[in-house]
């Protein structure tokens, strides 16, 4: 009878042994990689909403971002336009009051050597009054164009009449995408300076 019971409690043991084996423990292991699966699927649920979001704010900002494109070309132009430019800074001495001597612009060149970017210096001789020629430096800044002014020389000389005058030499730069000018610069800059000069008086 002992003998008996024993085999009935081994047999027991034995299947629930297999029991386990053969159904819970792979039940256990689905139920594991199923985890596993919505973990990854939430975390992917997460990212695309982020980049939804992401998406979504970019269409609202479109218009900000045209926008921004359309003053990045103002500020730095694909060509030179140095003719427009010439002819900006002749109404702006005129605006000012100052007498603008010469202008003499330089070939782009390129300011690093991975860069498409260009700059052209130029050098700009006025005289005028001390507040007429602060006016021109205003001027410079405020133009739609990116201008930099490099540096600011300054000589006094007193007029009969006129008070002290001010002679001032100033190195700026332009920027622009490509070197298309003319080959012979100042040629240019004297060509537009008479045009100009020509709107002027005919104004």
């Amino acid at each position: 009878m002992r003998r008996l019971s024993l085999f009935v409690l081994l047999a027991v043991v034995l299947v629930t042994v297999a029991w386990w084996f053969f159904l819970i423990s792979p039940r256990n292991a689905k139920i594991g990689d199923l985890r596993n699966a919505f973990t990854a699927a939430q975390d992917s649920e997460q990212r695309l909403r982020v980049q939804i979001r992401q998406l979504q704010d970019i269409r609202d900002r479109e218009v900000e971002y045209v926008s921004a494109v359309g003053r990045l070309d103002a500020l730095i132009p694909e060509r030179p336009h140095l003719e427009e430019f010439i002819e900006q800074v002749h109404a702006l001495a005129g605006s000012t009051g100052v007498e603008l001597q010469s202008l003499t612009p330089a070939q782009p060149e390129i300011i690093t050597p991975d860069s498409e970017l260009r700059q052209i210096t130029i050098s700009v001789q006025i005289e005028g009054q001390f507040f007429e020629i602060l006016g021109f430096l205003f001027g410079l800044s405020d133009m739609e164009r990116l201008v930099r002014v490099d540096s600011v020389t300054l000589a006094s000389s007193a007029a009969e009449g006129q008070g002290t005058l001010l002679s001032a030499g100033i190195e700026l730069r332009l920027f622009t995408m490509t070197d298309l000018l003319p080959a012979d610069p100042a040629a240019a800059a004297a060509a537009a300076a008479a045009a100009a000069t020509e709107e002027g008086t005919g104004g």
